[in-house]
């Protein structure tokens, strides 16, 4: 079979696109990738030997229409006849945009997944606006105000426009990655200035890896940052391979795949240090978050801050303390890679930080944390919601035990800003109110205003995929949220009695007395 993935996106995301692309090739597709012209390069070093395509960018297409319009038209054109000779079996469009759905809609293929309709507009040529359902509305809700409780990972997402069920254990990406006896590489930061890590804490998190581990350090980073590395390198005690802004895409690749250990703020890095089998730390402050955009690869690390308000708005949140920043503790940091590439213990994270591991189960990624924490609200809903989304999106798949994903919770009781009984009352509303419709707006208005927690629920249900779902598998799923809210609520509670127990067990030791053994 022929397949032709659409993937104009930027780097990160062309670079989280490879699973479902190694997924089709394991799957014995013949793949071919359309993307953005400026990611040509990008695209054959992930897609090497296999056929790949450029579409005319906006800006190309300007600079082309401002000359002569039909001089952009006919580019389009000329791209549009050479596709039309080639036959494709499936065509998998990734991009919620207009220009992606239009390309969609034009390209032959006999099968067609993802997005060929928009959720908040009409496209040209059509009377009206066609709902999205499954995995591209998941996509569209998940992205939409429900990111502090999304726990599907966004590699995943891509993989369900094409398979089902443990699709994901199919593709080469089933084991944890063993650092290697290179160098460990470090980023100064990601897109946003809110993802930019403090310049003296690089120093220091620099010089205390190099004694730590004794291995060198390479810094990496846009060519933007020359100057920042400049002070940089002034500022670390020991000798450093300064590589900030110095690398060609190629070049990246090849610095990437040499190193045993990436640290990194910058997402499409830590994707390319999966791709590569390479180890990473990812720092996650601001906006971003492991969950959704983490590295792919089983056996990672994430850092995040344990603030209520993470994760934010970003450049939207009008922050200017930046405190998830200075939580990142480089002495912290350093014993942490220093643990992570000899394969002892891990240290437990201070006040302030979480640590989280990557693993594969039922074909999907997921973060836990590597030491027991207590449970915030987004840690509970994240686990309820997730089951109850995967439920409705794949009828193939097989979950773990709802035991077993509270479990690093274990000890701390539920979140006292989380009220269960309205989730179980929503839940079960849900699940026997339904028709073969959907909800009346005004009923919508009502059941919301009374029970705001089944607004992300209700989101992908009743406005992205309006209510055109498969109600006997969402009537299902949420009769199991119902359950499985008292389920969590009750394994949290229990297990936050016994560490009570054992605490004052271990106080009265030291009187010979304990407790259940007359006090």
């Amino acid at each position: 079979m022929k397949s032709l993935v659409v993937q104009r996106a930027r780097l990160g995301d062309l670079l989280q696109s490879l699973p479902l692309i190694r997924a089709l090739s394991d799957a014995g597709e013949s793949v071919t990738l359309l993307v953005s012209e400026d990611m040509m390069e990008a695209a054959r070093l992930v897609h090497p030997g296999g056929n790949v395509f450029g579409f005319p960018g906006k800006g190309h297409l300007l600079e082309l229409a401002s000359g002569s319009p039909m001089k952009a038209a006919g580019t389009i054109a000329r791209f549009l006849e050479n596709f039309r000779t080639v036959p494709y079996d499936r065509l998998f469009q990734l991009n919620h945009d207009g220009t992606g759905a239009l390309l969609g809609k034009l390209l032959p293929a006999r099968e067609k997944r993802g997005f060929f309709s928009l959720h908040d507009r009409i496209l040209p040529g059509e009377e009206e606006r066609k709902k999205l359902s499954g995995w591209p509305a998941y996509l569209v809700a998940s992205a939409r105000g429900v990111r502090a409780v999304n726990r599907i990972h966004l590699s995943d997402v891509w993989i369900g426009f094409g398979f089902s069920g443990s699709a994901g254990e199919r593709e080469d990406f089933s084991r944890d990655p063993v650092p290697g006896p290179g160098p460990v590489g470090l980023v100064l930061s990601g897109r946003s200035v809110y993802r930019e890590l403090v310049l003296e804490d690089v120093a220091l998190l620099v010089d205390r890896i190099q004694r730590f581990t004794g291995r060198p350090v390479v810094l990496l980073g846009r060519p933007d940052e020359r100057e920042k590395a400049r002070v940089l390198t002034r500022l670390i005690s020991g000798p450093v391979v300064n590589r900030v802004g110095e690398t060609s895409l190629a070049q990246l690749w090849a610095e990437v795949a040499s190193l045993s250990l990436l640290v990194s703020p910058d997402t499409a890095t830590l994707h390319l240090s999966a791709s590569l089998k390479v180890p990473s730390i990812g720092l996650f402050f601001s906006n971003a978050q492991p969950h959704e955009t983490g590295a792919y690869l089983p056996g990672c690390l994430a850092v995040t801050p344990d603030l209520e308000c993470h994760p934010c708005a970003g450049e939207g949140s009008g922050c200017t303390q930046m405190e998830c920043r200075s939580l990142l503790d480089p002495e912290y940091l350093a014993r942490l890679a220093e643990r992570f590439l000899t394969g002892s213990a891990l240290p437990e994270p201070p006040a302030g930080l979480r640590v989280w591991r990557s693993r594969r189960e039922s074909g999907f990624l997921s973060y836990r944390p590597t030491h027991a924490c207590a449970a915030t609200r987004e840690d509970v809903l994240g686990i309820l919601f997730r089951r109850f989304y995967l439920r409705i999106l794949d009828r193939e798949v097989v979950l773990p035990s709802l035991e077993e994903e509270c479990r690093p919770f274990a000890g701390q009781g539920w979140p006292s800003l989380l009220s269960g009984d309205h989730l179980v009352q929503g839940a079960s509303l849900a699940s026997r109110q339904w028709g073969d419709h959907p909800l009346d707006p005004l009923e919508k208005r009502r059941v919301l205003e009374e029970i705001p927690l089944l607004w992300p629920l209700f989101l992908l249900t009743e406005d992205v995929e309006g209510g055109q779902g498969k109600r006997d598998v969402q009537r299902q799923a949420f009769a199991l949220l119902s359950e499985e809210t008292l389920g969590a609520r009750s394994l949290l509670m229990d297990q936050g009695k016994k560490e009570k127990e054992r605490s004052f067990s271990t106080k009265n030791t030291r009187t010979g007395r304990e407790v259940g053994h007359g006090v």
